[in-house]
């Protein structure tokens, strides 16, 4: 039995007990349908009307439904960073057309922002971690022992170079700035 719910986007409760009806499978379809718009950059009327909400705010409420729905079946991390770089891929696929085609007049730009995008997904995915640093606290013992072998080969000769230059008195220039 189905009963009215203004709560729902579709205006209508699914089953009391709890099984998935055609309502409701089609209800879990028109959001992930309405998430994907929101995903490719749709506004909440440009949603409202394409998929058959009652409102803009309805369209968002869905959406923001399926999000937590998808949120919570894994692991939030990994699915934060599955959709993120969905839409990455998105972006991605909008601009390589232009950025790998040097004749065409926004090849530059689009060039440019897959460059940037590419850098995101290096970031998403941790790929630009960096290589291990072992840094070596040495103990007393180590230091101690280093100084006694630099003590023991010597200093190394240090060779002095004479500098010669020319003082000049800076009053005897024409073109030279005042001093002070």
């Amino acid at each position: 039995m189905q009963h009215q719910d203004s709560t729902e986007p579709t205006g209508v409760a699914g089953t009391p007990n709890g099984t998935q009806n055609s309502v409701t499978v089609a209800r879990n379809r028109k959001a992930s349908a309405a998430l994907q718009m929101r995903l490719a950059g749709a506004t909440w009327p440009d949603i409202c009307k394409g998929i058959g909400y009652a409102t803009p705010r309805s369209a968002m409420v869905a959406v923001e439904r399926a999000l937590v729905k998808e949120l919570h079946d894994e692991n939030d991390k990994e699915k934060m960073r599955r959709l993120v770089g969905a839409r990455l891929d998105r972006l991605m696929r909008s601009a390589w057309t232009k950025a790998i085609s040097p004749d065409h007049p926004e090849h530059l730009q689009a060039l440019a922002k897959c460059r940037e995008v590419i850098a995101d997904h290096r970031k998403l995915y941790g790929l630009d971690a960096p290589t291990e640093v072992v840094v070596h606290n040495p103990t007393r013992d180590e230091l101690e022992q280093w100084v006694a072998v630099v003590m023991a080969t010597g200093t190394p000769p240090v060779q002095e170079y004479d500098i010669f230059g020319e003082v000049t008195d800076v009053k005897d220039e024409p073109d030279a700035l005042p001093a002070g």
